[in-house]
């Protein structure tokens, strides 16, 4: 065979290459746009270029430009004519689309591509050729910035990507070919051709099963959620730090850092050697009036003392008056000491006033509860809210109580931490830095905040999805996506603490019947169903939809929400792609102080938590992604936040009815504005 018929050969061969590349290209695109197509004109609001949509149209663009190599490499003339014209009139109207949408960045990339084939077209006899370079390498960093709902968006590209770089490497060496071993000689030309040709498809294969290997195991991983810079183990991470003020308390040791006697001890010591005010973050005594005790959001039982107690003035003498928002004026004094204050919340106010007239005024909240609440708990917690029912804890307590155990004094140091940010301590990472900017000042706002972010996307409490308990149980999750044989299998225990690695899967025990003990796992189930909130925040340190709408929860009360502002509820179904429709899924409702509707939060895997202009953009779930567990995207477009929220909610208190959707941010038709 003459060396020009080894080219056309490989040219149609290349073509036929790109061809089957060009239509798995669109397919994907195509696919990916019906999941995705409500996101157009949403470009960078979760951390990507451009919007979902817009990669969709993008990758299908793409695929037409292999098409268009291909027809450049038969050659075939009409096909060119056809697929130039199509191809022209369908990127033309997706410039427009973009433009329509200002997907401006989408629609530079339109440009961009259009360019490529215009250079191209220009070296007529390599047009092909450098054509389907440039889809094949492109391709792998469009997938990636398109598809984020996804982890390793690239890994969709593996077809298409390895046939249009074959198609690139065929054209680029045919010229070479007929030299090859057992093709140079004309008696052995046909076994040769056979054999190489069945090399590289074996090559091909291999190629497109090493990119679409997705390696690493099914817990929280780096990969996709950005794990917490400042955990308390978090020897490998640097710390940053933020400082929202003056003000600064003591750094509190994680009770999973710490035996629970030692952490407590420290814990004790730091608190009543460094009372937040007492020095600023530069080392220099903070000037002006400051209250040392009590600490904000602590909760006392009604009859017991409570010691006030501020700064000492730094221009004597100076005159200290104590008030409350309840009782009135407490009395006079640097120190001072009541134990007949009324049950409920004060906001408590120290005016300092000194010689010279100059007077400087200093807050903090607390809240006197009824001597029953959380008297069954030894020691009692330091953090309650003062409207629970609750009295004892896991596993002596009614069931709401254990879900929500806001008597868990195990669970103090959280809200201690929320305390010292929110008072204006520095707390590394953005959680606290946050909050802090968004919340007006409001310290009680500010907590709010900064543990939705810290349970959500800051993941610094809980990481990642448990799909340990999904397979346990055999939910979507695991069975509609990786095959029913992966249930209960040891690789979805993997990735996470060494808690988790040591649980026992016994399906038939669900929710609080599955915690048996907090020392051997062995005895704990991990089977789907809510489980006690320490269990889940300090053992496991992560969960479930529900574990985490529960954890928030428990925290959110114990920070100083009351039982009309921080709830628990769900959707009773929604539409998962790849996997169908679900059972449902749990998020909080909260009602943020100075707004008079509650905001759908939803910190799920380390989700986005809170959008203050709407509905969570969406949450993070461990599935199952070409075969393999993998962290997944869940877009507030499939959940369907408002449509098919449940009608009841509840906490701690009990259940309640689902407030009205006019009361709900994002679920109303009306322009929600942040006052």
């Amino acid at each position: 065979m003459p060396a020009h018929d080894d080219l056309a050969a490989a040219g149609k061969i290349s073509a036929l290459a790109g061809l089957l590349a060009g239509i798995a290209a669109i397919a994907v695109g195509s696919i990916f746009l019906i999941f995705a197509l409500p996101s157009i004109g949403r470009p960078g609001e979760f951390d990507y270029l451009f919007s979902q949509a817009a990669g969709g149209f993008l990758i299908i663009l793409l695929g037409l430009l292999g098409l268009f190599a291909s027809s450049l490499a038969w050659p075939s003339p009409r096909a060119e004519r056809a697929v130039s014209l199509l191809g022209g009139l369908f990127y033309a109207a997706v410039f427009l689309l973009f433009a329509a949408y200002q997907e401006w960045k989408a629609a530079a990339l339109v440009i961009i591509m259009a360019a490529v084939a215009w250079l191209a077209l220009r070296r007529r006899q390599s047009a092909a050729r450098m054509l389907f370079l440039f889809a094949g390498l492109f391709g792998f960093a469009l997938t990636q910035a398109a598809i984020t709902l996804l982890p390793y968006g690239w890994k969709t590209w593996s077809v298409s990507g390895v046939l249009f770089l074959f198609a690139f490497l065929l054209l680029s060496l045919s010229p070479h070919l007929f030299r090859l071993p057992l093709i140079s000689g004309s008696r052995s030309r046909r076994r040769g051709i056979l054999l190489y040709s069945l090399l590289a498809l074996v090559l091909i294969a291999l190629s497109m099963a090493t990119l679409v290997h997705l390696p690493g195991p099914a817990g929280p991983g780096s990969s996709e959620i950005e794990l917490s810079k400042y955990a308390t183990d978090s020897g490998n991470a640097t710390d940053v730090w933020e400082d929202c003020g003056c003000q600064a308390g003591s750094e509190m040791s994680s009770p999973s850092s710490l035996p629970q006697n030692e952490s407590d001890r420290i814990w004790q010591e730091d608190r009543d050697l460094q009372r937040p005010g007492d020095v600023g973050s530069s080392g220099e005594v903070c000037k002006g009036a400051a209250i040392l005790t009590p600490e904000d959001v602590r909760t006392f039982p009604r009859g017991e003392a409570v010691q006030f107690s501020a700064r000492t003035c730094p221009r004597e003498p100076c005159r200290f008056l104590w008030h409350s928002s309840r009782d009135g004026d407490l009395g006079t004094g640097q120190h001072l000491e009541r134990n007949n204050l009324s049950p409920g919340w004060h906001n408590i106010t120290l005016k300092m006033s000194d010689s010279g007239g100059r007077s400087e005024d200093a807050y903090v909240n607390i809240a006197i509860a009824e001597p029953w609440v959380c008297d069954k708990v030894d020691p009692r917690p330091r953090y309650y809210p003062p409207d629970t029912p609750c009295q004892d804890i896991w596993p002596n307590a009614t069931e709401k109580c254990q879900q929500v155990e806001v008597c868990h004094p195990q669970l103090d140091w959280i809200v201690a931490e929320a305390v010292d940010c929110c008072d204006g301590s520095p707390l590394p990472g953005r959680a606290c830095s946050d909050a802090c900017n968004r919340s007006g000042g409001d310290r009680k706002k500010c907590r709010g905040i900064y543990l939705i972010n810290s349970f959500g996307p800051d993941a610094r409490y809980m990481k990642g999805y448990a799909l340990f308990k999904a397979c346990c149980s055999g939910y979507p999750e695991c069975t509609r996506m990786c095959g029913s044989w992966v249930s209960g299998n040891r690789l979805f225990l993997d990735g996470y603490n060494e808690n988790v690695s040591n649980l026992s899967c016994r399906p038939e025990e669900r929710g609080l019947a599955a915690w048996h003990s907090d020392s051997n796992m062995s005895q704990n189930s991990a089977s789907m169903g809510l489980l006690p909130a320490h269990a889940s925040i300090n053992i496991l340190e992560t969960g479930v939809c529900s574990d985490y709408s529960a954890a928030l929860t428990t925290m959110l009360r114990k920070a100083g929400y009351n039982q009309s502002e921080a709830f628990m509820t769900a959707s009773y179904a929604f539409d998962l792609p790849l996997v169908g429709d679900h059972p449902g899924h749990a998020f909080n409702l909260v009602l943020l102080p100075g707004d008079d509707r509650y905001h759908i939060v939803d910190a799920t895997g380390n989700g986005d938590g809170i959008n203050l202009e709407g509905v969570p953009g969406y949450f993070r779930f461990t599935g199952c992604f070409l075969g393999m567990p993998s962290h997944t995207r869940i877009m507030d477009w499939w959940m369907g936040y408002c449509k098919m929220i449940s009608k009841h909610c509840s906490n701690d208190a009990g259940y309640f009815k689902t407030p009205d959707k006019d009361k709900i941010w994002g679920c109303t038709e009306k322009i929600d504005l942040i006052k």
